[in-house]
C-alpha cells in the first residue's frame, strides 16, 4: 500500500533528506579534529562525553538546515529523520560514527 503525503511537512521530506545527505557527505570528508572543531564552532560547547557529542552533533545538523518540522534522532542504524509516526534512517559516515563513539 502506497503511503501518501498528509501535509506540507510530508511533501518536504525529499528535500530535507537531500540536504541532510549533502551535509553528512561534506562532514564525512573531515578528519576527526576538523569534525570536532566544526561541531564545537556551531554549538559553542565542548562535549564532555559521548552523550554530549551525540546531542551536539544533532544540534549542529539542526543549525545548518531547515528541517521543515522533521525531527532528528540518532539510532543504532544511523540518523533517523522522523515526523508523524514515520521515520527514514540515513547512514552515518565512518568518521561521524567514530566521533560519536569516542
Amino acid at each position: 500500500m502506497t503511503v501518501r503525503p498528509h501535509d506540507l511537512t510530508d511533501l518536504l521530506l525529499a528535500p530535507t533528506l537531500i540536504d541532510l545527505d549533502d551535509v553528512l557527505e561534506a562532514i564525512g570528508d573531515l578528519n576527526p579534529g576538523e569534525l570536532a572543531f566544526e561541531v564545537i564552532l556551531v554549538t559553542n560547547q565542548e562535549p564532555r562525553d559521548a552523550g554530549e557529542r551525540a546531542a551536539m552533533l544533532l544540534e549542529f545538523l539542526r543549525f545548518r538546515l531547515d528541517l521543515h518540522r522533521w525531527s532528528l534522532a540518532l539510532t543504532d542504524r544511523g540518523l533517523s529523520v522522523e515526523h508523524g509516526g514515520r521515520a527514514v534512517v540515513l547512514g552515518l559516515p565512518p568518521n561521524v560514527r567514530d566521533y560519536l563513539a569516542a
